[in-house]
């Protein structure tokens, strides 16, 4: 059964000093502490690559654009499968210097399908040639923790498995203590500093656990270096 990140507030207002399962007195539990939580998972998704959250989801090329919006509620696509096989990813580099069949023009080009594709950012991906109408395609991406509309009601999931619950309430104590001025802001930084040092080490036990992970640099999956320090 997965523990709704209510369960993990309290924990976070009792760092915070605050009083367990109350509404806040200086912060809220709905408009800052669920929100905490949230960016802390979208964060740890970032930085450890777990968990994966693969979907395939049906979407619709804009006709003649190479600029496509990434759905909202998905960080990075991973695989784009058109009607008749899968396009190919590339990057922009590719698209501007590498290849020789066309010029600089080609955010112009036009055809029936596209054929290949490529990301940019968190929020954008360009698909190569633009099609003359609008075409459905199987986008196979990466969903953030929850999809929910802020506010946050506190029954939205944790994603991560229980060892992540302590890394997750303190990120989120150090997200509500940002506002905070002197000796609050600097326990802020300290409870950041060891999330992140947890983060690292969560980070090495999952790529031992599997080194094929999502990296937030490529979107997709790469190949980590084995260990040879032992």
């Amino acid at each position: 059964m997965a523990t709704p990140i209510s369960t993990l507030a309290t924990n976070v207002q009792s760092r915070l000093e605050e009083n367990p399962g109350g509404s806040g007195a200086w912060w809220s539990r709905q408009f800052e502490i669920y929100t905490a939580i949230e960016e802390a998972q979208n964060d740890l998704l970032l930085l450890v690559g777990r968990p994966t959250q693969i979907v395939n989801i049906p979407f619709t090329l804009t006709a003649n654009s190479v600029w496509q919006a990434i759905p909202k509620g998905y960080l990075a696509i991973t695989d784009i499968q058109g009607a008749g096989s899968p396009l190919y990813k590339v990057n922009l580099w590719d698209l501007d210097f590498l290849q020789t069949s066309w010029d600089s023009t080609w955010t112009q080009d036009i055809d029936d399908v596209a054929v290949r594709w490529a990301p940019i950012g968190f929020n954008m991906f360009v698909v190569h040639p633009a099609v003359s109408t609008p075409q459905t395609v199987n986008v196979t991406a990466i969903q953030y923790p929850t999809t929910d509309v802020w506010p946050y009601t506190g029954s939205e999931s944790v994603q991560f498995s229980d060892e992540f619950f302590q890394l997750i309430e303190e990120y989120a104590a150090f997200y509500c203590r940002i506002k905070e001025l002197g000796g609050e802001f600097e326990q802020g930084m300290k409870l950041f500093e060891q999330y992140m040092q947890g983060a690292k080490r969560m980070t090495q036990i999952q790529d031992r656990r599997d080194p094929l992970l999502f990296t937030s640099g490529y979107g997709a999956a790469s190949n980590i270096n084995p260990t040879t320090k032992r």
